[in-house]
């Protein structure tokens, strides 16, 4: 029914034409009511409201499907009404704007349905196009309606569906599909940006655009949607590209109301993402003269791109400070294509992602990053003798070693390739040289990247040095990191961190023993871990925890002393292997904690060769078995490794995803084994005559009384 004018209903449409909405009528029923805003043509409804009065409590919803507005009113304050009643309007409220944002999603499918069968029917523009060619621009990726010459520019969302279409006559009049989608919704054109995107209002402001400066541009059809195209791009394409944000220079509103509209929309848009902003400027000074496409047709192509260089010189536009400007990005699940881990080193190496590498004095871990750099760098085999698919830049910054004498000469023995090998030297600020910050420079340091052609790694060594505050204070390692996270993220590269453990860990979870607080290793999403035997040089690389990919295994490798070329002597890695097992085994077998001592070891020995006596045993029955008899698994591992112990997975060695198995070597080293010289001869003697050499072997003999002599099986 028809509401007459009530108190009530008079506060409600105060409430709306407080923001411009104006139905015709109010209809007190609780149900979803749409009406043509003064921004809507033809036969478009995008108002809504919703509203019920029982005399005693009245209350109602409105909204603009155009602008994303949505706001409650209710008559009373909710002291004033009992909790039943205020707990009624509560569900009202909700019921009636989840059917206003059902109504609005399938009419605006409906829309699109019937624009995307247009589209599709419809045909490239020719260069004839009556409005392109009397605004002297070209067809970028728009169709015609042949019957009518009108123009039909696509509107699209960040993922590329079509949403609806703008109509655009011979004579310039532009319409849109009623009900389309508009908010958020972007023509482009021109390529994928590689590191300057522009954004305006209008199609044939975006044509002159990009003719003038061959930048791609979005074109957001209104000023009201500037910003949230803005923000939509902004998350789609990073943080590294440049976002200039080109307004229409709106000087006749100004000159009535006092706001030059598509200056102030362009102005937040720029401060919302961090963008530029360019404005375009007319020699006549005719106030009907307001886009880039009257600049391009009245000063030429040169005028337009003028402004952009300008504009692209310049510094970027401050962030928003004021509070009321801010707003929550919320995307529904249904709006996301999801999409694969991208690796650099499969399981070990994310590109994208934060990986930190911690370890102990001695472990090499620079050396051993820059290890990893020069196989990217040259595409060449990582750790685990898996190829590297695509070469790619790395950029290192170091506090702890200079490039000329250090880095360089680790990186040159390595095999890098040091054309795409890059140092961070420090930042030039006003004229003068001063030392690189990570704490501070990480938003300096996204444009600097686009110099050398974007980058596959970034190498932080020591990544403490990233943390502005206490690097034991979660918050303070959090907040200085994030700018790390975020840049990895926006250049879809590899970021290592290397770290050192803290004092006394041995024996802990690895993940738990990196130095400052624990947000380092949560906030990465790859931790790796290294460590030193103890009693020898061989050393051991280990997966402490990943949150997208296994979180076991391991690789050995030593580090060699070479000379390059200049007689500069220098370190390098090589690998050894890789190792099965978690991150505290595997650490376990190389670090001693004074945990055991000889007898357990021996004992352990014992136990694993009359475990392994009659045949290779499962790893998990091992482990079962040696737990049952009172052996600590690192001890198990120790004499593992003191008994030449060899690991394999089912399907051959190193191959397939069966079970983990060890068996005995196929060589005995009998001076590994401790034996006397009595048992070495009596167990030689034993070999050989189950093999026929009995007559052809002397025990006395010289060659068979080194230490260090093998017997093959």
């Amino acid at each position: 029914m028809s509401l007459a004018i009530t108190d009530s209903a008079s506060g409600f449409i105060e409430a709306m034409a407080a923001y411009l909405l104006e139905p015709s009528e109010i209809i007190s029923d609780g149900k979803v009511h749409r009406f043509a805003t003064s921004e809507d043509k033809g036969q478009s409804k995008t108002g809504w409201y919703v509203f019920y009065d029982d005399g005693n409590f009245a209350a109602g919803a409105y909204g603009d499907w155009r602008t994303g507005l949505s706001e409650k009113w209710c008559s009373k304050r909710k002291e004033q009404v009992s909790p039943s009643d205020w707990q009624k309007h509560i569900e009202l409220m909700q019921q009636a704007k989840e059917k206003a944002e059902a109504e609005r999603i399938r009419a605006q499918e409906k829309a699109a349905s019937l624009c995307t069968d247009l589209w599709d029917n419809a045909s490239p523009a020719p260069a004839d196009n009556p409005y392109c060619q009397r605004k002297g621009i070209a067809a970028h990726g728009v169709r015609e309606l042949a019957d009518k010459r009108t123009l039909l520019i696509p509107m699209r969302d960040e993922t590329g569906n079509l949403t609806s279409l703008q109509f655009i006559e011979p004579d310039g009049t532009k319409r849109f599909k009623a009900d389309g989608k508009i908010k958020g919704s972007y023509h482009s054109f021109g390529g994928k940006p590689v590191h300057t995107l522009l954004i305006c209002e209008g199609y044939a402001t975006g044509a002159s655009l990009h003719q003038a400066t061959g930048y791609p541009v979005a074109v957001a059809f209104h000023a009201g949607n500037m910003e949230t195209v803005a923000l939509a791009l902004r998350a789609k394409l990073g943080a590294a590209i440049k976002i200039i944000i080109c307004a229409d220079n709106d000087k006749k509103t100004e000159s009535k109301t006092g706001i030059n509209t598509g200056v102030a929309a362009a102005t937040k848009a720029a401060q919302a993402v961090s963008g530029l902003i360019a404005i375009p400027h007319f020699q006549s000074g005719d106030t009907a003269l307001t886009d880039f496409n009257d600049l391009h047709q009245s000063e030429g192509l040169q005028a337009v791109k003028a402004i952009i260089d300008k504009a692209n010189s310049t510094a970027p536009a401050p962030q928003k400070t004021n509070s009321q400007d801010r707003a929550v990005n919320i995307r529904s699940g249904a709006d996301i294509t999801p999409v694969p881990i991208t690796w650099l080193w499969s399981g070990w190496l994310p590109a994208g992602k934060l990986t930190i590498l911690a370890g102990t004095a001695g472990t090499g871990k620079t050396t051993l990053a820059l290890g990893l750099a020069a196989t990217l760098s040259t595409a060449g085999k990582w750790p685990d003798g898996s190829h590297c698919l695509k070469r790619g830049n790395v950029l290192i910054w170091s506090s702890e070693d200079v490039a000329e004498d250090t880095l360089l000469p680790r990186l040159i023995a390595s095999g890098a390739d040091v054309k795409r090998c890059h140092f961070i030297e420090g930042i030039t600020h006003h004229g003068e040289n001063v030392p690189f910050d990570p704490s501070q420079d990480m938003p300096d340091l996204h444009r600097a990247v686009e110099s050398i052609g974007g980058i596959s790694l970034l190498i932080i060594d020591p990544i403490v040095s990233a943390v502005s505050g206490d690097m034991h204070k979660a918050n303070d390692v959090r907040r200085s990191l994030q700018a790390i996270v975020d840049f990895a993220e926006a250049h879809q590269c590899a970021v290592i961190g290397i770290t050192h453990f803290a004092k006394g860990g041995a024996g802990k979870a690895p993940q738990d023993r990196v130095i400052g607080s624990q947000a380092f290793g949560a906030l990465a999403r790859m931790v790796l871990v290294a460590a030193k035997d103890e009693e020898g040089e061989r050393r051991v690389l280990a997966r402490a925890k990943s949150n997208i990919a296994p979180d076991d295994g391991g690789v050995a490798y030593n580090l060699n002393v070479t000379t390059i070329e200049g007689n500069i002597e220098t370190t390098y890695a090589t690998w050894d292997g890789a190792i099965e097992g978690t991150a505290r085994e595997i650490l376990g077998d190389v670090e001693q904690d004074g945990s055991d001592d000889g007898s357990e070891r021996k004992d352990a020995e014992q136990f694993l060769k009359d475990l392994l006596a009659d045949g290779d045993k499962p790893t998990k029955v091992i482990k079962a078995e040696s737990s049952d008899a009172g052996h600590a698994w690192r001890t198990i591992e120790r004499a593992k490794r003191s008994l030449s112990v060899e690991a394999y997975r089912e399907g051959g060695q190193g191959k397939g995803k069966g079970n983990w198995f060890w068996s005995m070597p196929k060589v005995i080293n009998t001076a590994k084994n401790h034996l006397d010289r009595q048992d070495r001869q009596e167990k030689n003697v034993a070999v050989l005559t189950d093999f026929g050499g009995l007559n052809e072997f002397n025990p006395d003999s010289d060659a068979n009384q080194q230490d260090h002599m093998e017997i093959e099986l």
